[in-house]
């Protein structure tokens, strides 16, 4: 019974944290859109430089909506993480294809190196692991300064029964005081790419048995690493 209450305690307060910060996120745009909507009602122009006005305040708008959105959307996929559909397939042809999601980004270069292992075959869920690779992928793009040339350098090996993918930017890195924090839900919309999506693949490789962790420089980057265990084809006597 007591182990029971405690279990209960610690849900109920991880969801009250987590209330507040979704709360204190949403309450962040909302300002800002009330103000510009305020300004909007006032002001008395006409001609070009209205529309100049209304056109600069709509695009603030739009934007502290598109935030909102986002904030939801990521809620909404860590709280609705479904049960894995398990299945045995290529690791290596399903990291390709999500790579090719990214062939016309302009922000970075993404390259892929296989290895030599041969065929890798994992039993897993196909559509939960490509989430965990784009969150990887989409976080080291926000890690990296708009002025540098980026580079997202993925690669994969076999140590043992285990398979390792690795994701690298060339981002800013991880400051020290942050580094503990980087697998919790903060509800942050800030560029550096902490929030949700890192919570995500955290859930979603210890769903599959494996685990997640990283590696980082100041001004050199990071590594993500998710290693997920082999499936075997066990000989048939």
């Amino acid at each position: 019974v007591s182990a029971e209450l405690l279990a209960r305690s610690e849900r109920e307060s991880a969801w009250r944290e987590m209330a507040k910060q979704i709360a204190h996120e949403i309450k962040n745009p909302l300002t800002p859109m009330k103000l510009n909507i305020q300004h909007l009602q006032r002001f008395k122009g006409e001609g070009r430089e209205y529309q100049e006005y209304v056109n600069r305040i709509t695009q603030t708008l739009i934007g502290q909506i598109d935030t909102l959105s986002n904030i939801a959307t990521e809620f909404s996929n860590f709280a609705l993480i479904p049960t894995a559909m398990k299945q045995v397939f290529n690791l290596s042809e399903q990291i390709g294809k999500v790579i090719g999601l990214y062939e016309n980004n302009d922000r970075v270069t993404i390259s892929f190196n296989r290895g030599n292992h041969g065929d890798i075959l994992i039993n897993a869920d196909r559509e939960q692991l490509s989430r965990a690779l784009i969150n990887l992928i989409k976080n080291g793009i926000q890690a990296i300064p708009e002025e540098k040339d980026g580079r997202i350098d993925i690669s994969l090996e076999r140590r043992e029964h285990m398979a390792v993918i690795s994701v690298t930017d060339n981002g800013t890195g991880i400051a020290p005081e942050l580094q503990e924090k980087m697998f919790s839900p903060n509800f942050t919309t800030k560029s550096s790419g902490m929030g949700l999506g890192l919570a995500i693949v955290k859930n979603i490789t210890e769903n599959f048995n494996g685990r997640v962790w990283f590696e980082t420089g100041l001004d050199k980057g990071t590594t993500f690493y998710l290693e997920i265990p082999v499936y075997e084809i066990k000989n048939q006597s």
